[in-house]
């Protein structure tokens, strides 16, 4: 394996300031991605590496407005979330979508406990007056 050149070193590290990807500029000079990724590694850590994937739907504020749904009881799971975001995007949003950007956002999903609609004091209050008031 011979060693880059300073000239090929230079040349990378100036296709990488100026946004090329790692693919393109080893398929331009002629050597391998794993070359040019080392070389990023070693001198460039502090450049951000490029965007991978497909945008996101939802903008931070979007994702804020979900969080500000959720905690202030206007809707309470994402189905319901998905709906009001759905109007305001005009885009085609899945639940699992929204699910996932609360869930990165911190909130956790969580199952409501089940609890008796009338406490035992609620039961005996409801009683008491029924015998009071009974004739």
């Amino acid at each position: 394996v011979r060693p880059l050149s300073l000239t090929q070193q230079s040349t990378i590290l100036s296709l990488l300031d100026s946004g090329h990807s790692g693919e393109a500029i080893a398929k331009q000079i002629g050597v391998s991605p794993s070359t040019i990724s080392k070389l990023h590694s070693k001198r460039h850590s502090s450049l951000p590496n490029a965007l991978r994937g497909c945008p996101s739907k939802l903008s931070p504020a979007n994702i804020h407005h979900a969080q500000h749904l959720i905690t202030s009881g206007k809707a309470e799971n994402a189905v319901q979330v998905t709906k009001a975001l759905g109007n305001i995007i005009n885009q085609p949003l899945y639940a699992n979508t929204v699910h996932h950007h609360l869930k990165k956002s911190g909130m956790k999903s969580v199952v409501k406990t089940k609890h008796p609609i009338l406490s035992a004091r609620h039961c005996k209050a409801h009683l008491d007056f029924a015998y009071t008031h009974k004739d």
